[in-house]
């Protein structure tokens, strides 16, 4: 009998290419901590250096004296009151819409619910800036048409409505925070085991009483944690309180940090702009700590077991319609208003309220204006750089820290993962501060990063990197390690098994996480407006800014209608993306 050779397996790949060889791993995570701890360090030195410019940071000119100042201002009191207020109330408003809407859809009868999943996941597709500067042309008190409108229609002697309060930055930032919270909310409604819910109706419990007891409890964990990412997210934005809270002298941290370092007169306190980011360091950081642990307890409330289940559908009777009213009422504030107003404006040679003259006078000059710019070209060409640069480095960077953290036995990879979402704890607007102070100290020895689209590149990457490797953690978990101990018992080396089995099973998450950071390069204004110098380095939402600081808000309209189209194609594409990979 003819003995037949026989060879032992080769180990898997996430057992012996990345468990055993250990350079890559650490050369990667040196490299994730000083991408995220290097700046942090600047950041701190910073907020301690009483020299006039960052580039004079040393040794010899650190003290208190900034955290002095700011302490000592009744302002910053002020600022914190504002956060607050801004925070929670934008928060609640936010999640208490997501919550009808998600209930609406997934445990109601109420008709149209395609058009409801469709309509809000449109809503991503309009920045909160331009949101912002639509509701302005609506509201403000001044030029506002709504404003005018009632005011002629009522003959009233001032405009009734005030979009630059704290009340108008809580709805606006409210109403774009609802789309990720409805999609967080979603799921977990979708996958409610009903069965407590029908045991409360056995028992005699209405719908109220049996939603108010037994449904919102369950979902407890889940919502605690929706609240505080979203809670995060507001804290962290710049556009809708620099658009609507600068103008009425309504400062919160992102816009209070802004106007330190571009102050109409006199020099930038660079030093108390970092005292006052601190400050926001740790608020976000004890939020984030907060909602890891929420998340980390989550599973003693349990809900789901293997047995078949089907979510229960409430009969609304006739309060069906009013579902759909609500519906229609938050699809009408959150983006038809918004981009039929910037749609109107972008046709008018100057501001005016609707009216058959104003319609006589349209035209397509402020298109045209837009297309001659001088400027738009290098604009176009910068953020079709910046979108392609940052979300290919977004995508292959959060590849090699989840096949990391989710396939190697490596020994640092709880704290890579961890380094890969602490960004998400850290405001856009400090994290761009921080490596603002960084790149200035690298053109002491002739590093020339700061001021160009690398730089805003690369702030970008490290941000958005803990949704990349979020989404690559879970679509890696989902690819089982036989696939991988087959290929590599056939012979096939690393770099086969990377391109034949894990890059088309992850394309669908891969395409998604590169659009998603796209849409969120191109939204972005706070980062780039700190960290850009000269003209030749703006980016698309720079360019919007700066024409709405100057009045011309016929060619923002302009340039924002254009933008949104975009952005809902791909937003389509995004849930073409999604769809596929369920398929």
């Amino acid at each position: 009998m003819t003995a037949i050779a026989t060879h032992p397996p080769k180990p898997a790949l996430g057992r012996f290419k990345l468990g055993q060889m250990k350079l890559g791993p650490t050369l990667l995570l040196v490299l994730m901590a000083l991408l995220v701890g290097l700046p942090l360090v600047f950041l701190v030195l910073g907020s301690f250096s009483t020299a006039k410019l960052p580039s004079d940071l040393s040794w010899a000119n650190l003290g208190l004296a900034n955290y002095a100042k700011v302490w000592g201002s009744r302002s910053t009191y002020d600022v914190i009151s504002n956060t607050f207020i801004y925070v929670v109330g934008a928060t609640a408003f936010g999640i208490v819409m997501a919550t009808a809407l998600a209930w609406l859809t997934e445990r109601t009868n109420m008709p149209g619910k395609i058009w409801v999943y469709g309509g809000v996941t449109m809503t991503l597709a309009i920045p909160g800036m331009l949101q912002a500067m639509a509701w302005v042309l609506l509201f403000s008190p001044r030029i506002g048409f709504v404003n005018v409108f009632f005011k002629n229609l009522l003959g009233l002697e001032a405009m009734p409505f005030n979009i630059y309060t704290l009340t108008g930055l809580v709805v606006v930032e409210g109403l774009r925070l609802v789309p990720t919270a409805f999609l967080m909310l979603v799921p977990l409604l979708r996958s409610m085991d009903p069965a407590l819910e029908e045991a409360a109706a056995m028992s005699g419990a209405n719908q109220r009483s049996t939603l108010r007891k037994v449904t919102m409890r369950l979902m407890l964990p889940g919502l605690v944690a929706v609240v505080i990412y979203q809670a995060i997210t507001a804290l962290e934005v710049f556009e809708v309180p620099g658009i609507l809270g600068l103008p009425g002298g309504i400062y919160v941290f992102s816009t209070k940090i802004y106007s330190i370092l571009y102050t109409p007169m006199g020099t930038p306190e660079y030093g108390q702009a970092n005292a006052l980011a601190i400050i926001y360091v740790f608020i976000a950081v004890a939020a984030i700590w907060l909602y890891s642990r929420v998340i980390r307890r989550s599973e003693r409330f349990t809900i789901v077991s293997g047995k078949g289940y089907r979510p229960r559908l409430n009969d609304l009777g006739h309060w069906r319609w009013a579902g759909v009213l609500f519906v229609f009422l938050f699809m009408l504030f959150a983006i038809i208003l918004p981009f039929l107003t910037l749609l109107y404006v972008s046709f008018l040679p100057f501001l005016q309220a609707p009216s058959i003259k104003a319609f006589n006078a349209m035209s397509l000059r402020n298109y045209t204006t837009i297309w001659n710019m001088e400027l738009i070209g290098t604009v176009m060409r910068n953020t079709a750089l910046l979108v392609v640069v940052t979300s290919t480095a977004t995508v292959v960077f959060s590849f090699l820290v989840s096949i990391i953290v989710v396939r190697s036995k490596f020994w640092g990879r709880k704290l890579l993962d961890q380094l890969a979402f602490l960004p998400h704890a850290i405001p856009g607007m400090v994290i761009g501060l921080a490596f603002f102070w960084m790149f200035l100290q690298f053109e002491k020895v002739n590093i020339p990063i700061h001021g160009g689209i690398l730089a805003i590149s690369i702030v970008f990457t490290v941000g958005f990197m803990a949704y990349g490797t979020r989404s690559m953690n879970a679509a890696i978990l989902q690819i089982h390690k036989d696939l991988e101990e087959a290929a590599q018992t056939s012979g096939a080396p690393t770099w086969r098994v990377m391109w034949r089995i894990f890059l088309p099973l992850l394309m669908p998450t891969v395409i998604g996480v590169w659009i998603w950071t796209m849409l969120h390069a191109v939204r972005n204004a706070g980062v780039p407006l700190i960290l850009y110098e000269g003209s030749d380095h703006q980016v698309l939402s720079v360019l919007i800014w700066n024409l709405w600081d100057q009045g011309q808000m016929g060619m923002v309209a302009a340039i924002g209608t254009l933008m949104i189209v975009g952005l809902l194609l791909l937003t389509f594409c995004l849930r073409f993306v999604r769809f596929g990979a369920r398929a």
